[in-house]
């Protein structure tokens, strides 16, 4: 059943209902519904849809989709790109990033192991539009379940005689940035798989020199409903995870719904109603509760008040937690994520995690608050990366959102939410 208040919109919802997944789950869990198998899919969805072509690229930019893997950038301008930077010895080469970094998110290997099928549908339309000669599924390590439908899913369609490209399921190793873009096409190159800022993008100059098209899973099975429904007959929705308690419930909402419809809808706790959230991840933006709730979850209308859906995370900060000890926890997880190639991963996070440490445990000093201040501002756009910009955002947004708490955790009064069972997983710590 579909949470009171909340209508499915679309002739194609992606999900019947939300999907509950605890936090701590291992690498073979599976939902409580199987993925569908293709006949099941079909029936579902309707023929896989045939060949591309501009007319796919037309439809994409009509519905304005954006990649869903936390960047948003509009797909049709970035395949436009790839087909521009193709030609002879330049065949594109496409990837599928179903490497989910996010330690809050679920979004997509739900997706995944519910729906290999549409992910496939999305992935073989790109190609044929984009005439790609390379297709790969990127996979973190030890995502067997994943793996396995997906393994599932190609040999039923090899055997329905299926006429479609090789794919090959390649998998990196599991961490924070191991799915960024970037990291991605040096892995597929050869290289150790690192992050970086790349003076070319990937998709005139990305794997091996060649053109290259990184897509989100959630955007490519998306791409398979539009090259069935057309501009005329999509309806826009939103996958989320909402994260508490322990668990990562999935659930998919129409893009006009709120902030507050989707935290009705997905959290699962017993406490009373939030009074902030996290929007978008450890890269994201803490909002409090009173600025947040009216929000809707279209990327647009969330740009236009200075945040972002992100990688699809929403968490709700329950009455009892201390703010300030999640975002130093998560602080100090994202300080020994990077890749350790430039000034601010190697010094500029990692002062900033020491800070907020401090600061958590009520033992910083006079000055520390301005010192914080002036660290955030100082890695903002100087990383070789995109990691130091969502450090900084995070903790400069937890800041603003939780000054009261903040000024006390510095007069050496932490709050008593600093004994309440962390939220925010954090691997290590967990």
């Amino acid at each position: 059943m579909r949470p009171a208040g909340v209508t499915a919109t679309g002739r194609y919802p992606l999900l019947d209902a939300p999907v509950p997944v605890p936090v701590r789950c291992p690498a073979d869990w599976l939902p409580c519904r199987p993925a569908l198998d293709l006949d099941a899919h079909t029936e579902r969805f309707g023929p896989a849809p045939a060949g591309g072509g501009t007319d796919l690229v037309g439809t994409l930019d009509r519905i304005g989709l954006s990649g869903r893997g936390g960047g948003h950038f509009p797909v049709a301008a970035k395949w436009r790109a790839v087909h521009r930077a193709a030609g002879p010895g330049r065949t594109p080469v496409l990837v599928a990033n179903a490497a989910e970094g996010e330690p809050a998110s679920a979004k997509d290997r739900v997706l995944l192991l519910r729906h290999p099928h549409l992910v496939l549908d999305g992935l073989f339309a790109a190609a044929a539009t984009l005439r790609a000669g390379d297709l790969v599924v990127w996979l973190h390590d030890g995502e067997v379940a994943a793996r396995v439908a997906l393994t599932r899913a190609l040999t039923q369609r090899h055997a329905a005689g299926l006429r479609e490209p090789p794919v090959r399921l390649v998998t990196g190793a599991t961490g924070y940035t191991g799915g960024e873009s970037s990291a991605v096409v040096d892995a597929l190159s050869g290289g150790p798989g690192r992050p970086g800022f790349a003076p070319v993008p990937s998709a005139q100059r990305g794997v091996h020199g060649r053109p290259t098209l990184v897509q989100n899973v959630e955007t490519l099975a998306r791409v398979a409903l539009a090259a069935r429904t057309g501009a005329e007959r999509w309806v826009d929705t939103v996958l989320l995870t909402v994260l508490g308690d322990g668990v990562r419930t999935v659930l998919e909402l129409p893009a006009t719904a709120t902030l507050a419809q989707a935290v009705a809808a997905g959290w699962v706790s017993d406490q009373p109603g939030p009074r902030a959230v996290l929007l978008g991840g450890y890269g994201g933006s803490w909002l409090p509760w009173t600025q947040a709730a009216g929000l809707v979850l279209a990327e647009p209308a969330l740009r236009a008040a200075g945040t972002s859906l992100g990688a699809g995370v929403l968490v709700p900060l329950p009455a009892g937690a201390c703010a300030l000890a999640e975002v130093a926890a998560v602080a100090g997880y994202l300080a020994g994520s990077g890749a350790g190639q430039c000034g601010p991963c190697r010094f500029g996070l990692p002062a900033i995690a020491a800070v907020l440490a401090d600061l958590a445990a009520g033992r910083a000093g006079r000055g520390d608050l301005r010192r914080l201040a002036r660290y955030v501002g100082e890695v903002d756009g100087r990383g070789a990366c995109h990691l130091p910009d969502g450090v900084a955002r995070f903790v400069a947004s937890g800041l603003r959102a939780f000054p009261a708490e903040a000024a006390a955790h510095r007069r050496g009064r932490p709050c008593p939410g600093g004994a309440y069972q962390r939220l925010l997983p954090v691997p290590g710590r967990d």
